[in-house]
């Protein structure tokens, strides 16, 4: 493996493959003299000060594995400065399975099959492939449900939940996928919790939850060869975390509760609330344009017979009511960007 400057700093963040740390580890053993520049890094990026002197009798790979130590079990902010909100994994991809990778396939057939829907897998599989959704590396959280959405069920995608939205959920005769980091269920939960602290907590499976109790969740696994499995609840919501407690909701009835994502711990600068404006002019302008090639004209009374609509008029003409309504979606838009782990960069020209 190459050795970079950017490895080596990835390496000092702590953001580095179980292989990229090994190589790391085995090039600073046999080249001491860069151990310095890789602690003053690390220093830099987590404000650990001086408390493992670059000058100690004690062994390199000691002192080395310390400093990692200090740096991962740093709390979340401090470890990191510059992010601003807590990211969403919407765009991870849920492929974990024994057999095949496609967990959210399974998912999607059990409840297509458990509201009357008849149809298999292997047709479910063919038309994600179609579709562009179904990928080597798995179905992305955002895109569990849609092909159950395609049958005409009822799909919401809802993040930051509790056990007992699950329950409520099923209680109402629902199906509820969660998005879970499988390993914490079936592997070695000290060896996850510790790659979660090196590496962050990524979500990599979908499981059917069938019933939720104050000790105990039962699931319906893809990934395993038994109809049901139970584990403690505890364990299940530490699995379950790694997506932010995120859920897809499928029913086949016609209510509906909007669940939209909490935005309030992102904050914008005072140049994109600038943006705002531009984007609020510009939804309005898709909006009229559209309407326009529909047929629909200004009129001072909305009519749909006569396609007349009052907010057929240029934007700045808009009342401040429906003004509002367009900020209100662009300020929404540029944080969920934002809390989606993506940045907008103004670019000069």
């Amino acid at each position: 493996m190459e050795l970079t400057n950017n490895l080596l700093s990835a390496y000092a963040e702590g953001n580095v493959s179980k292989e990229e740390r090994e190589a790391v580890r085995k090039y600073l053993t046999e080249h001491p003299e860069e151990m310095e520049s890789i602690m003053i890094m690390m220093d830099n990026d987590y404000e650990l000060g001086t408390d493992l002197p670059v000058s100690s009798d004690k062994p390199f790979d000691t002192l080395l594995s310390e400093m990692l130590e200090k740096v991962m079990e740093a709390e979340p902010d401090e470890a990191s400065e510059t992010m601003d909100c807590d990211i969403l994994p919407m765009m991870e991809m849920a492929a974990q399975n024994t057999v095949d990778n496609q967990c959210v396939i399974r998912c999607e057939g059990l409840a297509m099959r458990h509201f009357g829907i008849d149809i298999s897998d292997e047709t479910i599989m063919e038309r994600a492939r179609e579709m562009g959704w179904l990928k080597a590396e798995g179905i992305a959280l955002h895109l569990i449900g849609t092909l159950c959405g395609e049958k005409g069920l009822s799909i919401s995608h809802q993040f930051g939940c509790k056990i007992k939205d699950i329950e409520a959920a099923i209680l109402a005769g629902n199906i509820v996928i969660a998005a879970i980091d499988g390993n914490e269920l079936t592997g070695n939960r000290a060896a996850e919790r510790r790659k979660d602290k090196e590496l962050g907590s990524t979500p990599n499976h979908a499981v059917v939850v069938c019933s939720v109790t104050d000790k105990e969740v039962t699931i319906t696994d893809p990934g395993s060869t038994q109809e049901t499995d139970t584990y403690p609840l505890e364990q299940f919501i530490d699995a379950w975390a790694d997506s932010s407690n995120y859920m897809t909701v499928i029913s086949n009835g016609e209510e509906y509760d909007p669940h939209p994502i909490d935005l309030s711990d992102v904050e914008i600068s005072d140049e994109l609330l600038e943006l705002r404006e531009a984007i609020a002019e510009q939804a309005h302008e898709v909006w009229a344009l559209n309407r326009k090639r529909e047929g629909w004209t200004y009129g001072p009374v909305r009519d749909d017979e006569k396609k007349h609509n009052p907010d057929m008029v240029a934007y700045n003409r808009l009342p401040e009511s429906e003004k509002h309504y367009d900020r209100e979606m662009a300020i929404h838009t540029i944080k969920l960007v934002k809390k989606l782990g993506w940045d907008i960069i103004r670019k000069k020209k």
